[in-house]
């Protein structure tokens, strides 16, 4: 094991900026667990549009990142209002601050983010089970209505570079972290019938973790490699960038200058379903026949989007930017050819082609912007929004200073 970490170091060291470099760890963790919770500040219920903040305060153990989970309980204010499919869809955006109050990661938002992973690559039997149910999924058949308006208590992961990436965050050498969650409108996570109005109240909201305790040994080896070279922690998280797409055949421009772009995802949204109530503000529509990528210069191939018969390009690259874990059920055929409603997104892979593990610096090198070049049969009015996801190190000195390259 060893030796293979020693290997992936190595080409860690070679395909990335010397800034972003780190050291894998050399063996694992043993040493006793404990479930945790960290209660949220003030409370105990929050409405639409509060943030709510948590304190994950600095202590000797080590946090399992990987059974880390954001609970509460929710409910909508009338029976004529339900949840959209995903209690996501209730988190506009996550921040994370130092303890010094500094903003280390940023996910705006985050219900967008989330929705589109959970069409792309949850099937309808997950989120048909317990665990599916947990997150806020409908089940088939169920009345998404008479669910929403009952209190039920939601689990969460927390997709954060900082919070989901590594497997043991050692929370001493943070120095304390806070997470702030913005909760959305009502009208943006609810659907309504009968002309009601869109709300919905959250509880005892709190975050729930596994902790490994160490014991003193390990501690004092941990404290002097802390002492001597700090902390360096790797992470994926993601930029957005919003655009207008009103002419058929357009070239629609995206800035964005970080140093290791991995991937983009482009998600298409009629105006006319995100100004309407009783509409999923989530769903995605597909008006275009074609989108090409230029990345500095570096121009990929277009892509036809016919989904009667040739999608077939597309859904590959949508399945290489989500690294293999890409299900078709939740883009069928109807559903991802729908003129106003359905499932659709576009995904690219931006992975360098000379590397294994590096992203593309070449909009921030040459200082240009990415480009998307659509072509479409209708005259469109739509919202994209556009995810760059993106390679991020912090560095977290013992002088309590932290820097961020990304």
């Amino acid at each position: 094991m060893s030796s293979t970490n020693a290997q992936f170091s190595q080409v860690l060291s070679k395909t990335l900026p010397p800034e972003m470099s780190f050291n894998l760890p050399k063996e694992s963790v043993y040493a006793e667990r404990q479930t945790v919770q960290f209660t949220a500040q003030g409370g105990p219920e929050f409405a639409p549009g509060n943030s709510i903040s948590v304190l994950l305060p600095p202590r000797d153990d080590m946090m399992d990142t990987h059974c880390t989970f954001l609970q509460f309980s929710a409910k909508t204010t009338d029976a004529n209002v339900a949840f959209c499919d995903g209690i996501f869809s209730v988190i506009d955006c996550v921040r994370i601050y130092s303890a010094s109050g500094a903003l280390l990661e940023e996910l705006p938002y985050y219900n967008l983010r989330q929705r589109i992973e959970a069409d792309v690559t949850v099937p309808q039997y997950l989120k048909d089970s317990c665990l599916g149910v947990a997150q806020g999924y409908f089940a088939s058949g169920a009345d998404k209505f008479a669910v929403s308006s009952g209190l039920h208590r939601y689990m969460l992961p927390i997709k954060s570079a900082l919070l989901a990436n590594q497997k043991h965050l050692p929370m001493k050498y943070t120095g304390g972290i806070r997470v702030e969650f913005t909760l959305a409108p009502g009208s943006d996570a609810c659907i309504v019938k009968n002309n009601a109005i869109p709300g919905y109240t959250v509880k005892d909201v709190c975050i729930v973790s596994d902790l490994i305790k160490l014991n003193d040994q390990q501690i004092a080896v941990m404290d002097a490699a802390f002492k001597k070279q700090g902390l360096k922690l790797f992470g994926t998280t993601y930029n957005h960038h919003f655009l207008n797409y009103s002419v058929p055949n357009s070239t629609l421009n995206i800035s964005d200058r970080s140093a290791s772009q991995k991937d983009i995802l482009l998600s298409f949204r009629d105006n006319a379903v995100l100004n309407d109530n009783a509409k999923d503000s989530f769903l995605r529509a597909k008006t275009i026949t074609s989108y090409q990528f230029s990345v500095a210069g570096r121009l990929f191939p277009q892509r036809p989007i016919r989904c009667d018969d040739y999608a077939s390009e597309a859904f590959v690259e949508l399945t290489n930017a989500f690294h293999g874990h890409v299900i078709g059920a939740g883009l069928t055929v109807d559903k991802f050819n729908a003129p106003a409603e359905g499932t659709f997104v576009v995904g690219r892979d931006l992975e360098s082609s000379r590397t294994v593990v590096s992203g593309d610096k070449s909009c921030k090198s040459q200082a240009v912007d990415m480009q998307v070049i659509l072509t479409s049969s209708v005259a469109p009015n739509q919202r994209v929004d556009a995810f760059i996801g993106i390679d991020v190190v912090y560095e977290f000195l013992p002088t309590g200073e932290i820097n961020i390259y990304k």
